[in-house]
């Protein structure tokens, strides 16, 4: 502004057909100054994240489980149970003419001929379907205790308390009638089973196992575990 104009004057409009003022262009490089030998640097971004997810969070990498090993044995335990259940049906078909005995002796011969058939036929379907649902029922505790189900091994808990009381009841109800039978021995293999498998699931790293996962963020892989933010 020339020395002595008035500073709130109107500034005069462009001439027209004038060339339109240039935008700001940046400063030319300082007169003498080197061009620098080296590339500019790129922001640095560490390769072990890329952008990903954090684990544990939605759309992360899901943090692996290890199973620990007094859940692995409770698993082959279990499997095992199976097994004795179906080796318990296998036995009890070899002794068919036993019980068809002992049933005619215990009602007096009363039950006899066709009644009799129908009495053993009705027994014998009713061993295998519940000799296939307990089978069943193990195989499913076990992958779903293996998969860190809490619900599980409390189910599994209150099936092995019921099948305590009905294996203590035909024991003694067997003792007061027709005495023991190598059907009880499976029956005592799978409650000894049963016991082994509940105290490996309520142990000290089992239960680690079942609890919860603390709200917050999953710990990163290699790092402790924090409490919630």
């Amino acid at each position: 502004m020339p020395v002595g104009a008035d500073p709130y004057a109107p500034v005069a409009a462009p001439h027209p057909g004038a060339a339109p003022a240039q935008p700001y262009a940046p400063a030319a490089p300082y007169p003498g100054a080197m061009p620098s030998p080296y590339p500019a640097a790129a922001p640095y971004v560490d390769p072990a994240y890329q952008g990903a997810p954090y684990p544990g969070l939605p759309g992360g990498p899901a943090v692996p489980r290890v199973v620990p090993p007094s859940v692995q044995n409770a698993f082959y335990l279990m499997l095992a149970g199976a097994v004795v259940t179906l080796l318990s049906l296998v036995y009890s078909f070899t002794i068919l003419d036993q019980t068809r005995g002992e049933v005619l002796d215990s009602t007096g011969g009363v039950v006899r001929g066709s009644d009799l058939d129908l009495l053993m036929s009705v027994t014998v379907g009713f061993s295998i379907v519940t000799s296939l649902i307990t089978a069943g029922l193990w195989v499913w505790m076990a992958f779903a205790c293996r998969a860190g189900k809490n619900w599980a091994r409390i189910t599994g808990t209150t099936f092995f308390g019921i099948n305590v009381v009905m294996f203590l009841f035909g024991l003694l109800t067997a003792m007061l009638s027709s005495g023991l039978t190598l059907v009880f021995l499976f029956s005592g293999v799978g409650i000894a089973i049963g016991l082994a498998v509940v105290i490996l699931l309520w142990s000290g790293r089992s239960k680690e196992f079942f609890a919860p996962a603390p709200v917050g963020y999953a710990p990163y892989p290699g790092y402790p575990a924090t409490g919630p933010w």
